[in-house]
């Protein structure tokens, strides 16, 4: 996907989330560092396995569910999902400790549709610590390092074989 591509498709999927949920910009936004702190509490930083920054889990998220093969059911509940967590945290999940977060996700992991959104999340953030680097996630390798696993050969040589 040319740069050109992916900004198109980049816009209209906010733009479609936008007009779907009538919420402003700064919602998108807002769910977006929900999403990307909940992928660093699922993968902190300071245990064995990399965190969800260094294997590039929201770099993998942005450019993955904004790929026109992506679900777009998918896509609208995780944007959703994180709207509803901040909601459910007061508009402040980022800015609570670890120990509230873990608090907040174990109650929301209880409701049927958190459990979902749960489920897909960690769905997306575990292909990008073990998905091809050329996907945009799985930096230097960092996930198949970490189970000391080696890459399928053949390796892709283009992202998503020109779909």
């Amino acid at each position: 996907m040319n740069r050109r591509d992916f900004f198109t498709v980049t816009v209209c999927s906010v733009a479609a989330i936008c007009h779907a949920e009538n919420a402003p910009l700064r919602k998108i936004e807002d769910a977006y560092e929900t999403i990307f702190t909940v992928q660093r509490h699922f993968f902190p930083k300071g245990l064995e396995m990399p965190d969800a920054d260094s294997f590039g889990a929201s770099d993998y998220f942005k450019e993955a569910i904004n790929h026109k093969s992506f679900d777009p059911d998918i896509r609208e509940l995780l944007f959703k999902g994180a709207v509803k967590l901040q909601e459910l945290a007061g508009g402040k999940f980022e800015s609570l400790s670890f120990q509230k977060r873990e608090d907040l996700l174990r109650e929301f992991e209880k409701d049927e549709y958190g459990g979902y959104w749960l489920v897909q999340l960690m769905n997306i953030t575990l292909e990008a610590l073990l998905g091809d680097p050329i996907y945009g996630g799985n930096k230097n390798e960092a996930g198949w390092k970490s189970f000391t696993l080696k890459s399928g050969i053949p390796r892709p040589k283009e992202r998503y074989c020109g779909v």
